[in-house]
């Protein structure tokens, strides 16, 4: 057998050699493209000197490019790699302080056709800071998540503890909101849901920084309670059949807020008693005509219960009256 010859680990070598050399022949730089912009009615004011910032952002990558601002309207264009961008003008007064600022996200940076955004610059945000105080709520302890309302749009804070504090910081663009807090306890389930909150207005100005400190709404509430006693039943009810009516008496209950009497009659023992008649607390007598049945029963059962304000009471002793 032949020993191997030393060609092959030059030829290996080689080869390594001009693999290295094509790898370097590739693009050092990325491929760019053109991105134009303009914003119309940009507001003058005396003193003051804008710059716009174009500030082109993508996850943690960021292109900023300045233009000074010399009339009410402002185009221009540079140059920006290929790919997709948000896209933010800001338009700063000379303290550097934006005024101004308008966002259009998801902006296609093509190689070879450029990008045009016209802005519609608005009114910087502003910052506000929501604070929960729950102080002297008498379900603080068991409060752990609140949501904020900003008119239709909600900001949910939650706290792990009970000695944290729920509270939380959001930039918002200018203008007058709705506001609100409503508060949960475990969830944001409904069932969960323990104060509703009340609905205010608030102003967030432009560049403004501002706390709000948001307490529940709590009153005083003071709860009374009557002891409603049940009337005692009337004693020694009486009735006689008299010329087609039954002529019923009994003696006063001795309820001191009486109010009247209710009468019930049943002409069978199968059915239950029906109310016939109610007098007012200083009558202790009724007369139940039947001349008006088509019928007339063989016999019937009378009771009779007083009634107060809040309650009717006992049913006195019933009494049969015979009419064949």
């Amino acid at each position: 057998m032949k020993k191997p010859t030393g060609r092959l680990p030059h030829l290996l070598m080689a080869v390594l050699a001009i693999l290295v050399s094509l790898a370097g022949c590739g693009p050092t730089t990325g491929v760019e493209g053109i991105l134009a912009f303009s914003a119309m009615d940009i507001p003058q004011s005396e003193g003051k000197n804008w710059v716009a910032h174009i500030v082109c952002s993508r996850g943690k990558h960021q292109i900023t490019q300045s233009f000074p601002v010399s009339d009410t309207a402002l185009a221009a264009e540079f140059t920006i790699p290929v790919g997709t961008w948000d896209v933010a003008l800001e338009l700063a007064d000379g303290s550097g302080k934006v005024a101004y600022r308008d966002l259009v996200t998801g902006v296609v940076i093509y190689p070879e056709t450029p990008a045009v955004i016209n802005f519609q610059l608005k009114p910087a945000h502003g910052t506000i800071k929501v604070i929960v105080d729950l102080e002297g709520h008498p379900h603080a302890d068991h409060i752990m998540r609140a949501r904020v309302h900003f008119n239709d749009q909600y900001k949910e804070l939650i706290r792990s503890s009970v000695h944290d504090f729920l509270e939380g910081e959001y930039e918002i663009a200018a203008g007058s909101y709705d506001f609100n807090v409503e508060l949960f306890t475990e969830s944001f389930r409904i069932g969960d849901k323990i104060d509703l909150g009340l609905w205010t207005t608030i102003d967030i100005e432009p560049l403004s920084e501002q706390t709000v400190i948001w307490h529940p709404k709590l009153e005083q509430m003071t709860i009374t309670a009557q002891i409603c006693l049940l009337p005692e039943a009337p004693k020694n009810l009486t009735g006689k059949y008299q010329q087609g009516q039954s002529v019923l008496a009994w003696e006063p209950a001795p309820a001191a807020d009486l109010e009247g009497y209710n009468i019930y009659w049943k002409p069978s023992p199968f059915h239950p008693y029906s109310l016939i008649a109610t007098v007012d607390r200083y009558t202790t007598t009724y007369s139940h005509n039947l001349s008006e049945l088509a019928e007339l029963p063989s016999q019937a059962y009378y009771t009779v219960a007083p009634f107060s304000l809040v309650l009717e009471g006992y049913r006195s002793s019933p009494v049969l009256i015979p009419f064949l």
